[in-house]
């Protein structure tokens, strides 16, 4: 099984790591960076590289997408002209599925099968240098099956079976909202808060010292790749502004009841959190 992977950072490289320990598979990774490419063979990452999709795509019999969000767009257009193998499957590992689900639709040709892609894994960490073959080892793993054949879903399922994730069929859509929350907003909670300490203070010496681990925890993703989470930010926007304008309603009700210093309010405020909390 030859399966190519288009980007070999954290979550490519992952993929790559985990895949190429089958012995039936021969795992090709593709990266304009040469020194991710030396890495990912000499620490057997990959079986082969190579620079460009276009250089080894004929030989694919799995296409997977692991760039950022606007190089996986830019390839969706590029695959309508590309000698693509007969029955071919192409995922993706973006974080928003329907924007992609939409180009993929418009641009792939009918010989190929794409199924939209996205694990809840990944760190703060980037770069091939931070693969890990165990980082989706019982993780949700979402798959949009729009237009795609029972039997080609489960073949997916089956050649992506060493990653040994939790797979889970959703719509486009609803994965959307879905991560909006439980992804998207937490990373912007993460940035503003950051960037509201450091309004304030303007030197991190100034209150890192300090910090324990409430704060720690909250803005450990602020450490996140910039370039990534903001094409992973506009892709998921029409989600994203609802869920934020949630967020900042419940804000505005914790400063309400501080300013009535209602004390009853603000237990039944944190009382609901903590519960609902405990539960997850």
């Amino acid at each position: 099984m030859i399966i190519v992977i288009q980007g070999l950072g954290e979550m490519g490289a992952s993929l790559a790591s985990a895949l190429s320990q089958r012995v039936e598979n021969h795992v090709i990774g593709i990266d304009n960076q040469l020194l991710s490419r030396q890495y990912a063979m000499a620490n057997n990452i990959v079986d082969e590289t190579a620079t460009s999709l276009a250089d080894v795509v004929s030989r694919a019999e799995v296409i997977i997408l692991a760039t950022p969000i606007a190089v996986i767009k830019q390839t969706l257009k590029q695959l309508a002209v590309l000698p693509l193998k007969p029955n071919v499957i192409i995922t993706d590992t973006g974080s928003t599925k329907s924007e992609i689900m939409s180009l993929a639709e418009a641009f792939v040709p009918k010989t190929a099968t794409f199924i939209g892609g996205h694990a809840m894994a990944g760190t703060q960490n980037s770069g091939v240098s931070a693969a890990n073959s165990d980082l989706y080892r019982e993780v949700p793993y979402f798959l949009v099956t729009k237009h795609a054949p029972k039997e080609t879903v489960i073949k997916l399922q089956s050649i992506l079976a060493p990653i040994a994730a939790r797979f889970i069929e959703i719509d486009a859509q609803q994965h959307d909202e879905l991560v909006s929350w439980i992804s998207d907003v937490p990373h912007i909670v993460s940035f503003a808060l950051m960037n509201a300490v450091m309004q304030h203070f303007h030197s991190v010496s100034d209150f890192g010292p300090y910090v324990a681990g409430g704060f720690k925890d909250t803005t450990r993703i602020a450490a996140s790749n910039p370039e990534v989470w903001r094409d992973i930010l506009l892709s998921n926007k029409a989600a994203i502004l609802s869920s934020n304008q949630d967020l900042i309603d419940e804000l505005h009700r914790f400063n309400q009841v501080l300013r009535q210093n209602d004390s009853l309010g603000l237990e039944k405020l944190i009382t609901q959190a903590q519960h609902a909390r405990q539960q997850l």
